[in-house]
């Protein structure tokens, strides 16, 4: 892996660290279309990650608003990594190597748990989880 390369493409293995104590960068406002942040740590958004905004975490992944736009949590291929907003409203979620498509089916079962919005996702078992 190239230094300070981040991604799905730069994933060589994955591994599972303990991310509780990390260096976070603070993005203070809404990331718009077509911007991208990258950074080895946690990246924390004061705002919303909005549609094709795309935000690229070594660690963790955390908005204090809605994402709609690209989430990639653990892109240096830690699997403990999570991603966490207000809101996740996005086609796509990535957290190291795995790719989870956000589409009907999650609507769905959004409409039968009464509207649940939802807001936390992590790995287990290979899958990512939303809740």
């Amino acid at each position: 892996m190239k230094e300070n390369e981040l991604g799905l493409h730069s994933i060589e293995k994955t591994f599972r660290q303990k991310i509780e104590e990390t260096n976070a960068k603070i993005y203070d406002g809404s990331l718009r279309s077509g911007n991208k942040i990258e950074y080895e740590g946690t990246i924390i958004i004061l705002g919303d990650l909005n549609a094709g905004a795309e935000a690229i975490s070594g660690e963790n992944v955390i908005v204090l608003g809605t994402i709609r736009g690209l989430a990639h949590a653990g892109a240096s291929g830690n699997r403990e990594a999570i991603i966490y907003a207000n809101e996740i409203d996005a086609p796509q979620i990535r957290i190291a190597d795995i790719v989870r498509e956000l589409g009907e089916e999650d609507n769905e079962q959004q409409e039968e748990q009464e509207k649940t919005i939802k807001k936390r996702a992590y790995v287990k078992s290979s899958k990512i989880i939303l809740e």
